[in-house]
């Protein structure tokens, strides 16, 4: 009785917390709710003095009609109700063996109020309750945490399924280069009714692959930047040769432009290596743009390299020699399949305000030095596309925010991550970097880029962490508390007195204890190092703002094998591009060779 009357106060309390799946339950439907209707009716019958003339029968008849009634109409509500709290009990009892569970915040805001509004992260350990990055946060950035193998890739997956079920765009860069992820990746946007949205850049194979020209777009200087991330890092006198290097191209690429035809990289490579083609570019700019600023600046170039008063290229050719060498990397091969349209079918900053999918894949494995450099290179095209939007007004901005997921990101970060956070934020993109372990937001010994990283996101997950000082350095991300402790303290004593001189035995002695409480304030982990090593596979701690903090399981997505066999393999989808002509110089290097 206690128990019903439980339910019926939950049931109809005016601060009940109701989600849609609540009110689901609270309509009429099924084989139940059809008997107590019959009954229903019966019992109006049976109150019918026109039907039944007795008073005592027609009561009899309304009981044996109202109480069935009722009670298959409110038991299963209220129970519902009664039991909804302890639904998660079941998987706590079996999650028994944790080594820690971590008392979670209150999540913000309600299931209702959340659904198609934010990316759930998952269900709280100690409540079950789900937990909410909304829409309207979410452009402060997410950063990823985790050893291998603890949960990084789930979670990833929910991501995804959840932005492509919301109508959201999204690019994921998977340095697994694994055919189930895109497997998994075609499924999930079949499911949600998305798998003409879906667009992939796998430069390992051209055949699974849509194209894409990173240099195409973008002014000479933002070009060049792309471009120079081709060469390593040097210091000392080299520093000097990649200045001049970065002169030379610039001066390219805004010939190029002047000149008006799209380019690519073999156009590029064939400028820097081949001399025939680079008096093409200096008799169009000649014939057709005398006066102009990037005609001056070409000659401006040739005079640096004067030998006997001629030019002499093999000086110039030499200069560059390392940067043409990295070039012809994305100019032939399954690469240059890949990335050399002057039509290509990806445009970043159309993708993004047309919420597109995009999925990349790096061959790490078999070329990783390329891939890596692939990877720099789409992320500053990226940052091109970021920095336009800008410039526009709000109702033409992604809706939902586009969201950028670059998993193993310690592989190919750098210094101008930093602007991609801050321009993002007002462009309603965020970032979601995923990394193992704080040393690889460090390469090169840039200290700088872990701080550039979690200084510009505002909500922190951290799954299993294997290393000692990432476990450390995650105890320090979240920080410390002050907590009081209070200690109980006694003492002991004896005491005598008496005169110096006097030989009497005689003296006065005492004995005296105490006891005391003592306060004290110190500063204590919000999660403890060692924990951290042993939060379970699944788990991850999620600091949110700075103010709450959660742990959460993280939910497996799957589909069932009815559905992944109805949506069958991966489908590529290849638009039918206008035949544009470009600059083509690698046919003037054939010409010239022939």
């Amino acid at each position: 009785m206690a128990a019903a009357l439980d339910g019926i106060k939950r049931l109809f309390s005016i601060q009940a917390d109701f989600n849609l799946i609540d009110l689901r339950h609270l309509a009429l439907g099924g084989r139940k709710d059809g008997w107590m209707l019959f009954l229903f009716i019966l019992g109006c019958l049976a109150a019918n003095p026109y039907v039944i003339e007795n008073f005592y029968y027609r009561l009899i008849a309304l009981i044996a009609c109202g109480v069935p009634c009722a009670i298959l109409l409110f038991y299963g509500k209220i129970k519902y109700f009664y039991d909804k709290e302890f639904t998660f009990d079941p998987i706590m009892e079996q999650d028994k063996a944790r080594p820690f569970r971590l008392p979670s915040s209150n999540p913000v805001g309600s299931l209702e109020d959340n659904i198609g509004k934010g990316i759930c992260v998952g269900y709280t350990t100690d409540t079950g309750e789900a937990v909410f990055i909304p829409y309207s946060h979410i452009s402060q950035h997410i950063a990823i945490n985790g050893s291998t193998g603890t949960g990084k890739s789930v979670l990833a997956t929910s991501m995804m399924a959840q932005q492509m079920r919301n109508g959201g765009g999204l690019c994921f860069i998977d340095g697994k280069l694994s055919n189930k992820e895109l497997l998994a990746v075609w499924q999930l946007a079949c499911w949600a009714g998305r798998e003409l949205d879906l667009l992939i850049i796998n430069a390992g194979d051209p055949s699974t692959s849509n194209t894409i020209n990173p240099i195409l777009r973008g002014d000479p200087q933002e070009v060049t930047s792309r471009i120079m991330m081709l060469l390593p890092e040097v210091t000392g006198g080299a520093d000097h040769y990649r200045s001049s290097a970065l002169v030379a191209i610039q001066i390219i690429i805004s010939a190029f432009q002047r000149i008006g035809l799209p380019y690519s990289f073999q156009d590029l490579a064939a400028c820097l290596q081949d001399f025939d083609a680079f008096k093409y570019v200096e008799s169009k700019l000649q014939l057709e743009y005398p006066d102009s600023q990037e005609t001056v600046a070409w000659f401006s170039l040739m005079k640096g390299y004067v030998k006997n008063k001629f030019f002499d290229f093999d000086s110039f050719r030499t200069l560059l020699s390392g940067l043409a060498a990295r070039l012809s990397q994305f100019s032939e091969g399954s690469f240059g399949q890949v990335m050399n349209s002057y039509n290509p079918e990806i445009d970043f900053e159309q993708c993004i305000l047309q919420n597109k999918i995009i999925y990349v894949m790096l061959p790490t494995m078999a070329k990783n030095e390329q891939s890596i450099a692939l990877a720099k290179i789409l992320i500053a095209d990226m940052r091109t596309a970021i920095s336009h939007f800008q410039r526009l007004p709000a109702h033409m901005l992604p809706n939902p925010p586009f969201m950028i997921l670059p998993d193993e990101a310690g592989s190919y970060i750098d210094e101008s991550w930093g602007r991609i956070f801050e321009q993002a934020r007002s462009s309603k993109i965020f970032l979601a970097p995923c990394y193992q372990t704080y040393a690889n937001l460090k390469p090169n010994g840039l200290e700088t880029l872990s701080e550039v990283v979690m200084g510009n996101t505002l909500f922190k997950i951290f799954f299993k962490q294997l290393s000692t000082l990432s476990a450390q350095q995650a105890a320090d991300e979240i920080g410390l508390y002050k907590q009081t402790t209070w200690a109980l303290g006694s003492g002991e004593g004896v005491s005598s007195s008496g005169d110096e001189v006097d030989t009497s035995p005689i003296q006065n002695r005492g004995d005296n204890r105490a006891s005391n409480f003592t306060q004290r304030e110190e500063e204590v982990y919000h999660v403890k190092t060692e924990e951290f090593k042993y939060i379970p596979i699944g788990d991850c701690i999620l600091y949110y703002g700075g103010t709450h903090l959660y742990h959460l399981r993280v939910p497996l997505t799957t589909l069932t094998d009815k559905a992944a066999k109805e949506f069958g393999n991966v489908q590529f989808n290849h638009y039918a591009m206008d035949v544009v002509e470009g600059l083509n110089l690698r046919d003037i290097v054939r010409e010239s060779v022939c």
